[in-house]
């Protein structure tokens, strides 16, 4: 009896969570799982070392490893120069505790970024004057409210790549897309805030808004945004190298206004947590290898979605466990997005009505994101949980009954999309 590849898939998942919680190991955890899901999928020994070898040295792992790089800089080069503490004051001088502990992952939400969570979490060790905060709560909440703009924001390459596959513009998936945003964030202040005290107002609240400390993140917005639609060509070479620019005018930025010294940037540059970051995001890239790999000429996401037909699926199951298991699996949004969403506008036929394409498509992308925001592989969980020292199975059991209730919602919009559009 030949194994499902969606089993093989969902195996190998299993395997990673069970081996890091043995070794506590993330990096040796994930190359356990790819390793076994390469060599059962047919790859062999040669051919698993052939696929890692192309996917490590490969230009798009360059900059992936460059961007989280310089993501860890900035993240500390803001800490050392007080910064961190000014932007949190900010905040919490224009907002109540509760609300700034969901605006400041939001906020560094607009930044499209892999491992974005990594450079919010320190800022939530801010409030550790609330009550009901630990480090399970502000995992959960730095997770789920930098996500928030993903079904919307124009600069995420999943939106990007899900608007180019569709024939839906940008600015139409922003404006359909954004009532999910706010959707997320209701269910996020529901699920992971209420049990957060909204009292004890410290120094962290004293002093007026400033927009000084919010300098370097409008930068990289800046940027990215100018790059990815005046020179395109850029973002062609790299896809991750106009947010590398973006980080790198945002450093200058911020030496310009608070300089460091010598000192100051060799502590940065010597940081264990670049090193030790690298390694794990180097093998959730040779596991995303193994995903993509081709295994008798089809690719392992067109393997699952034929063996979905062959079972019999219906269409409208189909389009929401196809992205959400090329999610699950792939744990970033563009993979889903560029594996999945061709075969669910198939499945709508030739030129369908714009309200049933509109529809279809952001429910298939919730449900493809929602599978990402379980994902083991999900760069955003795993820098935080390594951050906070929490555990990585406990950190996603709170997320799966908001996860649910994002998908129930994005199915009855698009019922309504449907009917109104």
């Amino acid at each position: 009896m030949t194994v499902p590849i969606l089993i093989k898939l969902l195996v190998s998942l299993v395997l990673i969570i069970v081996l890091n919680r043995l070794t506590h190991k993330l990096h040796l955890a994930l190359l356990g799982g790819a390793v076994v899901f390469s060599l059962w999928i047919g790859l062999g020994i040669v051919g698993t070392l052939e696929v890692a070898a192309r996917s490590l040295f490969s230009f798009s792992t360059l900059g992936l490893a460059s961007l989280v790089s310089l993501v860890i800089i900035l993240s500390l080069q803001m800490e050392k120069t007080g910064m961190v503490h000014r932007l949190v004051r900010s905040i919490r001088s224009a907002f109540s505790p509760r609300a700034s502990l969901a605006i400041i992952p939001a906020v560094i939400g607009l930044l499209p970024m892999p491992g974005g969570a990594l450079f919010s979490a320190p800022l939530l060790d801010n409030f550790d004057d609330l009550e009901g905060i630990d480090g399970s709560s502000k995992t959960n909440i730095n997770y789920w409210f930098r996500h928030v703009w993903e079904y919307a924001w124009p600069l995420y390459p999943g939106v990007i790549v899900a608007c180019v596959i569709s024939g839906i513009e940008l600015w139409q998936f922003f404006l359909f897309g954004f009532p999910l945003s706010i959707v997320s964030i209701l269910i996020g202040r529901y699920f992971f805030l209420r049990k957060v005290g909204n009292v004890h107002a410290t120094e962290h609240a004293k002093g007026g808004f400033s927009v000084v400390p919010f300098l370097p993140i409008l930068t990289v917005v800046i940027l990215y945004g100018t790059i990815q639609f005046l020179l395109p060509s850029i973002a062609t070479l790299n896809q991750y190298l106009p947010m590398v620019v973006g980080l790198l005018g945002a450093i200058t930025i911020l030496q310009a206004i608070k300089p460091l010294g010598s000192e100051g940037w060799k502590a940065i540059l010597s940081s264990r947590q670049i090193g030790k970051m690298l390694l794990i995001i180097l093998m959730v890239r040779v596991y995303g290898s193994y995903i993509e790999a081709d295994i008798g000429g089809l690719s392992v996401v067109q393997s699952m979605a034929d063996e979905m037909q062959r079972f019999g699926i219906p269409t409208i199951p189909l389009i929401m466990l196809l992205p959400f298991f090329t999610g699950m699996t792939m744990g970033v949004s563009v993979g889903f997005s560029a594996t999945s969403m061709p075969v669910v506008v198939a499945l709508l036929g030739p030129a369908p009505e714009f309200g049933i394409l509109m529809g279809t498509v952001l429910f298939a992308y919730v449900s493809g994101f929602m599978g990402t925001m379980l994902s083991p592989l999900h760069v955003c969980m795993i820098v935080t949980v390594e951050y906070y020292k929490t555990e990585l199975l406990r950190s996603y059991r709170p997320v799966v009954i908001p996860v649910l209730f994002m998908i129930a919602s994005a199915f009855a919009y698009m019922l309504l999309l449907r009917i109104v559009v």
